[in-house]
């Protein structure tokens, strides 16, 4: 026979006052089991609950709140949970944030998240996030992966939202897998919300959790680690940001910046006897070289100008760097960017110096646009030719240059004889 909630509440308890230690087993079992089943009892959580509260023993309140809490689902549950916790914060808020502090597990974190999404009690909302938040990060593993995969729009932005207040790896990690292929409603709101998240929270990730990112399948994950261990300077990604500039068509842009961004915030050089990049100089010297050469050469004609000027660098740590000189000539003369050719003369002047004059010529004489740089190129070059090349060598490039001169001079002159001839005809 269904009772009517009034006494259906004065039920419960009296089953309460009745409960009594049995046997040092804990709680008499026959009074337990009717009141565990009362506690599953239909659309009656708001006056079970209102029953239990007025026990004396927290112990006892914690077990059947448990017990109500993890069950709760429906949307009528969760109604009527909602008042019931807004009651018990009226009533005695320090009491109330105590037991659900106690209650904050993985068997009743949805049940309050789902009371989070529910209400419409900003104050209500802000001391279950609070309570929330302070409970051990592993507690919330499985009710996040829950509510991120419940369809749910409210529950998929709370639990986005949680991840990136608690800034815990194992929670970060679960929001980079949703990241990669978000399901919901609103898919586009919940992939900005998650990247907002995993940007916030991951200020205070381990660096070994963005360094395992740089190696995630999904080329978006990949391309937010790069973005995140260039914001955190996290140069011990440097050998992860090569090994995507040599293979991951999907970042190597962006890679390649970070790896600049290092160079030009002193953390490393791009030399094989730095500390910062060995990790950089461990991947190439394993690397096929044949193949490496290959990967470089193509590299090296890259619509990014970061990208080729990090080829560029990356022939340092090759085993036979002088075999790609000719690839760094072209480079030095003929490329479009000021530090894309300086890096070219840098690294020519280091692994073949023996071919650097005939560069230099090259470049003092302008046989190639050097574009808006041409200025700072022709610095580096005067730089390389006063601090690397011997006397004599600098007597060639001079000797050189005012011939490539001469030439151009007596060409100059053949070409505006020949195009005026006909003022002497006339």
């Amino acid at each position: 026979m269904r009772m009517d909630n009034e006494t259906f509440r004065l039920k419960v308890e009296s089953l309460l006052g009745n409960l009594r230690p049995g046997g040092g087993d804990g709680w008499s079992r026959e009074v337990m089991a009717e009141l565990e089943r009362l506690a599953a009892t239909p659309r009656k959580v708001r006056y079970f609950l209102k029953a239990v509260s007025t026990h004396g023993d927290i112990g006892v309140q914690e077990h059947f709140y448990r017990r109500v809490m993890s069950r709760v689902r429906a949307e009528h549950d969760v109604s009527d949970l909602e008042r019931h916790i807004r009651h018990m914060f009226y009533e005695d808020r320090e009491h109330a944030k105590a037991i659900l502090a106690r209650l904050a597990t993985r068997d009743v974190l949805p049940a309050i998240f789902r009371v989070i999404a529910f209400t419409e009690e900003g104050w209500l909302a802000g001391e279950l996030i609070r309570i929330v938040l302070a409970a051990p990060a592993e507690e919330l593993v499985e009710p996040v992966e829950e509510a991120l995969a419940s369809n749910d729009y409210q529950l998929q932005c709370l639990a986005i939202y949680l991840v990136g207040k608690s800034g815990a790896d194992d929670l970060l990690d679960i929001l980079a897998q949703f990241y990669r292929r978000p399901v919901g409603e609103k898919v586009d709101r919940l992939e900005k919300k998650a990247l907002d998240s995993l940007r916030e929270g991951s200020k205070s990730a381990s660096e070994s959790l963005i360094i395992r990112w740089l190696k995630d399948k999904s080329a978006r994950v990949r391309e937010l680690a790069i973005s995140i261990a260039s914001e955190r300077r996290l140069k011990g990604a440097a050998g992860d940001l090569a090994g995507l500039v040599l293979i991951d068509p999907k970042t190597r842009s962006k890679a390649a910046a970070a790896l600049l961004l290092f160079e030009s915030e002193k953390l490393l050089e791009l030399k094989p006897d730095d500390e910062g990049a060995r990790a950089v100089a461990s991947l190439i010297g394993g690397a096929r070289q044949e193949a490496l050469q290959a990967t470089l050469q193509a590299l090296m004609r890259d619509e990014s100008a970061g990208v080729r000027e990090v080829a560029v660098k990356f022939v340092r740590f090759l085993k036979e760097p002088e075999s790609l000189t000719p690839q760094l000539r072209r480079i030095a003369v003929e490329d479009r960017a000021a530090p894309v050719q300086i890096a070219a003369l840098r690294v020519i002047a280091e692994v073949d110096p023996q071919r650097l004059a005939p560069v230099l010529i090259d470049v003092f004489t302008g046989s190639a646009d050097t574009g808006s740089g041409a200025r700072e190129v022709l610095d580096a070059a005067q730089e390389l030719m006063s601090t690397v090349l011997e006397p004599g060598q600098v007597e060639d490039v001079k000797e050189g240059i005012r011939a490539r001169e001469e030439m151009r001079d007596a060409a100059l002159e053949r070409f505006g004889g020949s195009v005026e001839w006909w003022r002497h005809d006339i």
